[in-house]
């Protein structure tokens, strides 16, 4: 540890020679004034000079003869300082940084922890967990060793933007169903359980507290129109809403989950704002003006995204979680920026991904979810799961998660991170002979295989925007099919080849788009309803689609024609957790449905209305990506464990 003698500031960064307030030559030693303390002149590993300030109660380390001689090789070492720390100011060179090291406690171990909060005081943190695609509310008193259930786990129930009162007494949360037509409402219960009381209609996160504990702030997407977010600004009991800022696509307010950050001087409202449609998107974080609704920015970095964001108590810095635009890998990580002048660093430096970020009222401690995964490709008859074989190892690099598809000739097309950055790569059903057939350093995730055999579709971030592109299964001839700065994704193509269907979002709202396979031609626009994650059926007369009927309808699902229209069927999926495929014979819907304990099977939902029924019968781990091969008979699948825990970290100021 290092200590500036003149405003008592402690240091832990041991290459730092200056005080970063007033200048004065940094002393090494304890806190205590009654000790020594020696000023640190040369910053060399090998070469240093120490020279020893007499203090009444401590002998010089070397013996220079009288107290005269120490005093003036003292003055001697302010001087060089004065004058180093002149020269560091007028080079304008990066000011190094105190920064000791930051301690994690886990305090849940459990595995299955979805976000979480702490309370104001410290003596409370709150979380949800996923009970196999149930989701319940739990309590602990930090100091307690027990845990108290205070919402019982419900199917397609999610509480989101979870976060306590001011006084710690009460917690806050906004109630998702997906699946029913219910409108997101916030509710506010006791921290220890009791009657659950709605506050606000139509809320799409949490809410953030003005200092003086007497009004909230929180986010409306699609609202005043369907093209605009806003931010609102109620009184803390829920009622005199008025719209404080609001905003157009692509440069509106993301809303679904996200917490608005109330400045401690209560001037001022940080948000997440830019394009959330694109996966990854161009995000940064602005501030409102709470007297006007003038709008400012924070952060130009340009992130791929932002989940949340927090003030520190004196409003020093900003927490921000999320994933920066040049970062290779796709993680949510916690960083603190400086303000106003908006120096980053990063707070946790790991491969694991953090999901939430809540802070005592003192700023010395924040809770969050960590949480990583492991994954493994696997190989297996669809009817019979007992014969299922892992073909590849993937660990933490996530193979398979996002882009798993069968060629013709009966090889496996995936995404892997172990360049370093997801890439696209290929491998034979039996685990020999993987290679990487892209290697741009640019996120590139694989989506299909043509069924003719001749290319693989896969989206890229070549040009800062996820495009579509297709290439030969050996890699070469890449090229361009889409081409747009809107957010583009969920590609299937069709049985002839000749077409590739995908989502493209609009200020407008996601449609389904149509473009050639041969690239060149101009985009057709398919629907003019609200429609997301298209799936061709075998006979290529049909798509399976998440479908909105407008944008005060919840989302379902439904089957139209392929070249658009009207929906000719609308049904739920309850507990689907990812995209769909068709059975050969184009009667039933294949998705992944989590079990009790969180298991991953994979389910058949007959479109005669008859009811679900499951297909493989794995006890263990979860699915988090499937492919069927080109006769449906065999199932390829990427699966692994997920782990993730509430901790509490410090020390990160």
């Amino acid at each position: 540890m290092k200590r500036c003698p003149e405003c008592k500031r402690n240091y832990y960064d041991e290459t730092l020679l200056y005080c970063l307030d007033d200048g004065t030559a940094l002393l090494e030693g304890p806190a205590s004034q009654d000790e020594r303390k020696t000023a640190l002149i040369s910053g060399g590993e090998e070469e240093s000079a120490t020279a020893i300030l007499p203090t009444s109660s401590a002998s010089n380390k070397f013996q220079l003869g009288n107290n005269w001689l120490g005093l003036g090789a003292a003055l001697v070492v302010l001087v060089i300082a004065g004058f180093g720390f002149a020269l560091y100011k007028a080079w304008n060179l990066p000011a190094p940084r105190s920064q000791k090291p930051i301690t994690i406690e886990r305090l849940t171990t459990n595995g299955r922890a979805t976000t979480a909060a702490i309370s104001p005081d410290g003596k409370f943190y709150v979380y949800t967990v996923d009970e196999g695609g149930k989701h319940s509310v739990w309590v602990r008193q930090l100091a307690a060793s027990r845990d108290v259930q205070i919402i019982p786990a419900e199917e397609d129930v999610y509480y989101w933007g979870i976060g306590f009162t001011p006084d710690s007494n009460y917690i806050n949360f906004v109630k998702v169903q997906f699946e029913k037509n219910v409108d997101w409402s916030l509710f506010q219960m006791p921290v220890l359980g009791g009657t659950q009381k709605k506050l606000i209609d139509d809320a799409d996160g949490g809410v953030g507290y003005s200092p003086d504990g007497k009004q909230f702030a929180y986010l409306r997407g699609e609202y005043p129109s369907a093209e605009e977010s806003s931010l609102v600004i109620a009184n803390a009991d829920g009622t005199g809403e008025r719209i404080l800022a609001s905003r157009k696509e692509p440069e509106d307010f993301p809303a679904r989950g996200r917490i608005p950050a109330w400045s401690p001087d209560g001037k001022t409202i940080a948000c997440i704002t830019g394009d959330d449609t694109t996966v990854m998107g161009k995000m940064d974080v602005v501030e409102v003006n709470v007297s006007d609704g003038e709008v400012k920015p924070v952060t130009t970095q340009g992130w791929k995204w932002i989940n949340q964001i927090a003030w520190l108590k004196d409003k020093s810095r900003l927490l921000v979680l999320g994933s920066q635009a040049e970062a290779k890998s796709m993680e949510s990580q916690i960083w603190s920026f400086s303000y106003p002048s908006g120096e980053a660093r990063r707070i946790t430096t790991d491969l694991s991904d953090y999901w939430s970020v809540s802070l005592t009222g003192d700023s010395d401690a924040l809770v969050t979810v960590q949480s990583s995964s492991i994954s493994n490709i696997w190989v297996a008859p669809i009817g019979d799961t007992s014969r299922a074989v892992q073909i590849k190892s993937g660990g933490t690099n996530g193979e398979g998660n996002d882009g798993l598809a069968w060629s013709p000739d009966g090889r496996i097309v995936y995404n892997s991170r172990a360049s370093g950055v997801d890439e696209v790569w290929i491998i034979n059903a039996d685990g020999s002979g993987p290679k990487q057939l892209t290697a741009d350093a640019t996120l590139s995730l694989p989506s299909r295989v043509t069924p003719d055999g001749r290319y693989i579709v896969f989206g890229s971030l070549r040009n800062e925007h996820l495009n579509f592109w297709r290439m030969d299964l050996d890699g070469g001839n890449q090229t361009q099919l889409t081409n747009g700065n809107i957010g583009t994704y969920h590609p299937t193509v069709t049985p002839d080849s000749r077409w590739l269907i995908y989502t493209a979002e609009t200020s407008a709202g996601p449609h389904l788009w149509k473009v050639s396979i041969d690239g060149g031609g101009e985009a057709v626009q398919i629907t003019d309803r609200f429609t997301n994650s298209p799936e061709v059926s075998p006979d290529g007369k049909w798509i399976a689609c998440s479908y909105r009927h407008d944008s005060n309808s919840t989302w379902r699902y439904a089957i139209i024609p392929i070249d658009g229209g009207e929906p000719t069927k609308v049904f739920d999926l309850l507990g689907k957790k990812s995209d769909f495929r068709w059975s050969l014979d184009g009667n039933s819907l294949y998705y992944l449905r989590d079990t009790e304990g969180g298991v991953t099977n994979i389910w058949s939902m007959p479109l005669d209305d008859k009811p679900p029924k499951q297909l493989t019968e794995f006890k263990t781990e979860q699915i988090y990506n499937f492919a069927l091969s080109s006769d449906r008979r065999q199932l390829a699948l990427s699966r692994g464990t997920t782990t993730s825990d509430v901790v509490l970290i410090r020390d990160f100021r």
